[in-house]
């Protein structure tokens, strides 16, 4: 039975070349921040098909945990990682209190995009119980606004891959950093309209202590030639 989803089909199986090399960097970019951090007990939030897991190395030396809420996407998560030695957390409701103060580090890659402002704070509050006293945080999101918002619209309408609300309007407005309104939803697919500094923000009013900033596939070219950014950060004490 193929249980190859649409997920890595828009990721590391994707048709196109450079979305392909952007997610597998992003992906290697990824564990190599969790090994620097070198956790004891690792949580992937919102892990998706769980191909971040195959990345990481020195995985005996580590409790691994993922959760992924989408229950058609965890079959595939299961399926995916079915030869690795990690523990899949279907909920934090009702059981938090068996995690609660549990985990050295959270990677929270490619979510917050996906969530409203509401339930991005609530995310926020969960990674704070669930996580030790200096848990470390490792979030990715993508940069959907600026030059680089442009060349991802245009590769996305060349490969016929693009996200609801894309038009030439919408665009422009991602071009020049201008708010566009998103649908209000628990989980939006579309990238359209996310800005990654208005999400920075966001990431300061919940008492969270950034450490560092980078981008992703290529750090030095900066944020108008990358694809995704990366921040490395702590709840403040």
């Amino acid at each position: 039975m193929n249980l190859k989803m649409d997920y890595s089909i828009l990721t590391t199986s994707n048709k196109n070349f450079i979305k392909r090399l952007t997610h597998s960097k992003r992906f290697k970019i990824a564990s190599k921040l969790i090994e620097k951090y070198d956790p004891f007990t690792y949580l992937d939030y919102g892990t998706g098909d769980g191909e971040l897991i195959k990345y990481i190395s020195n995985k005996s030396k580590k409790k691994i945990y993922v959760f992924e809420p989408n229950e058609k996407m965890r079959k595939n998560l299961t399926y995916n990682l079915n030869n690795y030695d990690c523990e899949i957390i279907k909920t934090f409701k009702g059981t938090s209190e068996i995690y609660q103060n549990f985990f050295d580090l959270i990677s929270i890659n490619e979510v917050f995009e996906h969530l409203n402002e509401n339930d991005c704070i609530e995310t926020f509050k969960i990674l704070k119980k669930i996580g030790k006293k200096n848990v470390k945080l490792i979030i990715s999101v993508p940069i959907e606004i600026g030059i680089a918002s442009l060349f991802k619209n245009i590769i996305r309408i060349m490969t016929k891959q693009t996200h609801q609300d894309t038009n030439f309007k919408n665009i422009f407005k991602s071009l020049l950093s201008m708010h566009i309104q998103r649908p209000n939803l628990k989980y939006n697919d579309s990238h359209i309209g996310f800005n990654y500094k208005n999400f920075i923000n966001l990431i300061k009013n919940q008492n969270i202590d950034i450490k560092n900033i980078s981008f992703s596939p290529y750090n030095f070219l900066g944020k108008n030639f990358n694809s995704q950014l990366f921040v490395e950060a702590k709840f403040s004490n």
